[in-house]
């Protein structure tokens, strides 16, 4: 498996990346892959029934929107360097995924699920939908805006722990470099990762989300690497595997009506897209 770049993030999602060299395929070693997936099929289903019953999360999504702005008649994520505390260029740093990379077949059906998604919303709905060329899973962050970590290397000094993540001081050029080092290593030393589809549902969150499977153990085992090799990264990781398709932005809660109308949608799309596979060579 290969890594073309680590993400660099500008905004959200991320924007910017670098080239590296590419790696030879290795075999993967996990742990209860049928486990983990089991699990996480219990976790998507229970967030689908959430939203059916209880709606949007209007509190998180006014939250949210704070984050965005108009351009034009678009909503975009705002730049990272214009949060209320602007961060660094190299604060946000991940990796992905990139589902045009690894599916061009999903890449197109779920183009058809953001379009029939959007024509099934309330006229005036404000949303973010975001591109195709951007879609991707997120495997790992080395740092996030809300907990940024200059050094990932090492655990957090208790003294930056209480500062806010804005305030702590950007990594150093040594930093960047050996920790893109570290992840090009182990990137290199697994084999491609092996997703399946499972459900389609729109989170409480007010985000429309294509929630997938390891097939194999192959991202868990990525991800497990990554932890150990990197003690100073966020605590709070990315759990489940998903494709962020859209997100609303109106902080409003939607009528009984509403809820099932998209979650007709999300069933039908369910039913078209569960069991798709796709296998990613190359990570961002």
């Amino acid at each position: 498996m290969q890594l073309i770049c680590t993400c660099q993030a500008k905004c959200h999602p991320c924007r910017s990346a670098r080239r590296t060299r590419n790696f030879e395929l290795k075999p993967a070693m996990t742990s209860a892959p049928q486990a983990a997936s089991d699990k996480l099929r219990v976790v998507y289903d229970e967030m689908s029934a959430k939203f059916v019953s209880q709606g949007l999360s209007v509190d998180f999504i006014d939250t949210a929107r704070q984050r965005y702005s108009h351009q034009g008649c678009e909503l975009v994520p705002l730049p990272y360097a214009k949060f209320p505390i602007s961060l660094g260029s190299n604060t946000v740093r991940l990796i992905v995924i990139p589902l045009a990379k690894a599916s061009a077949q999903l890449v197109e059906a779920v183009s058809a699920l953001s379009c029939d998604f959007q024509q099934a919303l309330r006229s005036g709905t404000e949303l973010y939908v975001n591109e195709p060329e951007r879609w991707h899973i997120t495997v790992f962050h080395t740092s996030k805006y809300d907990d940024a970590r200059p050094n990932p290397l090492k655990p957090l000094a208790p003294d930056l722990q209480q500062t806010q993540s804005g305030h702590r001081a950007p990594p150093s050029g040594d930093a960047l470099h050996q920790e893109h080092q570290i992840m090009q290593k182990l990137v290199g030393q697994n084999q491609p990762i092996n997703l399946e589809v499972h459900r389609v549902l729109l989170a409480d969150s007010g985000t429309l989300l294509v929630c997938l499977i390891d097939r194999d153990g192959s991202l868990n085992h990525l991800r497990e690497q990554l932890t150990r090799a990197f003690p100073g990264a966020p605590a709070r990781q990315t759990q489940i595997m998903h494709v962020s398709v859209l997100r609303l932005l109106t902080a409003q809660q939607l009528s009984i009506q509403e809820r099932q109308r998209l979650q007709a949608i999300c069933d039908d799309y369910t039913v078209k897209l569960k069991g798709m596979q796709i296998t990613a060579t190359e990570l961002w």
